[in-house]
């Protein structure tokens, strides 16, 4: 019997095939899919920004948990897991909320503020906006050149 090693991931269901896809380029095979309807941690990605895959941990209501097995006797997989755990780690950009910051506080307040909003956007939003942009496309650079190095290595 071929020696194995598994993990279990638990995705929101629109990022569900997004996840398998990415998860097979390590190597990993889809061994079994559970559906879940109760309250759990799942990753899923922003609907804000759809060029991206980045992850997000959320709670949700439903989500859908995936078991996934990979050969112990793949070759190169020392250097396989290193490209993932390099991958995984990729810092994830964090976006500036358009709402000033306070939640419904903050927006009771700026109601009463509006005028102060233009300078919100341009002096702090903007700056926050081009820097975390500025992240995110180094982050898919790196990505596609881990991408790169992964496909040479299968």
């Amino acid at each position: 019997m071929e020696r194995t090693e598994s993990i279990v991931i638990q995705v929101t269901p629109a990022y569900e095939n997004a996840k398998i896809k990415e998860m097979q380029l390590f190597g990993w095979n889809l061994q079994g899919r559970q559906e879940v309807h109760e309250e759990g941690d799942a990753y899923g990605r922003p609907s804000y920004l759809d060029r991206t895959t980045y992850l997000i941990k959320t709670k949700v209501y439903h989500y859908v948990k995936l078991h996934f097995v990979r050969s112990l006797s793949l070759p190169n997989l020392d250097k396989i897991r290193e490209l993932e755990n390099e991958y995984l780690s990729l810092p994830v950009p964090r976006f500036p909320s358009i709402v000033p910051p306070g939640g419904i506080i903050g927006i009771i307040v700026w109601l009463f503020l509006w005028f102060l909003w233009p300078f919100y956007y341009f002096l702090l939003y903007k700056g926050k906006k081009v820097t975390a942009e500025a992240q995110l496309e180094e982050m898919l650079r790196r990505e596609q050149d881990i991408k790169q190095r992964l496909a040479a290595l299968l």
